[in-house]
């Protein structure tokens, strides 16, 4: 895992610099779990890197508690942009399931109201940069309520 004072002026502007700096910080997809990292306003990672379990499916409350603690990160790191990866165990071909957790995490960040980059999804030792068609229009059940 690459040591912070060696990274942290090194800028992340596109995903072509960003993917392979998530491959060596995150090292491979062996549970499931979500990172959100931060980048200042240069695109340069800050010391923050938060993994957190999730459940294998998602449930509608997934986006309204995710926001809620994106928007507490925004208290301490107001001008940051969120860099959200979703990581997994197992084959990389994309299931159902990821496409309604990328959804889920998309939905969260949208409602954050912070600048976001991803999600992503961190399969075996790849991080997949999967365009928002491919999972914006999965159902999630849902409560009646708004997202945001």
């Amino acid at each position: 895992m690459p040591h912070y004072d060696d990274i942290k002026n090194l800028p992340l502007p596109t995903d072509r610099e960003l993917i392979p700096h998530l491959q060596a910080l995150l090292e491979g997809g062996y549970r499931r779990q979500v990172w959100v990292m931060l980048l200042d306003s240069a695109s340069r990672p800050l010391q923050v890197l938060l993994p957190g379990d999730v459940p294998p499916q998602p449930e509608w409350d997934d986006v309204l508690g995710f926001a809620d603690f994106l928007r507490c990160l925004a208290l301490d790191f107001g001008s940051a942009t969120l860099v959200v990866t979703y990581e997994r165990p197992g084959p990389t071909e994309r299931t159902d399931r990821d496409r309604r957790w990328l959804r889920v995490l998309r939905e969260a960040c949208v409602a954050s109201e912070m600048p976001f980059r991803g999600p992503y999804l961190l399969t075996g030792t790849t991080v997949h940069q999967v365009p928002p068609d491919e999972y914006l229009s999965v159902e999630l059940e849902e409560s009646g309520e708004t997202w945001y």
